[in-house]
């Protein structure tokens, strides 16, 4: 064989050596995608919750204060 060809040979098997670490990067790229898309999804889901807890917070408020003012709690 030539030399040309035995460094051809050889750096492509030097890349297929380098190629090792690629998947962990890839996984780690897609997780954070994943992190990103489900962040962005449930904002809205986190908006609606928090007004549904802050509505029931207040009417539980204004019936605790009704109960107070009619002598039910004491």
């Amino acid at each position: 064989m030539s030399r040309w060809v035995q460094r051809v040979r050889a750096c492509l098997c030097s890349l297929h050596i380098r190629d090792i670490g690629q998947d962990l990067i890839e996984y780690a790229l897609l997780a954070a995608l994943i992190a990103l898309m489900c962040s962005v999804a449930l904002a809205p889901v986190a908006q609606v919750l928090n007004n549904t807890v802050t509505k029931s917070g207040k009417k539980f408020k204004e019936h605790v204060n009704k109960g107070l003012h009619l002598g039910w709690y004491k």
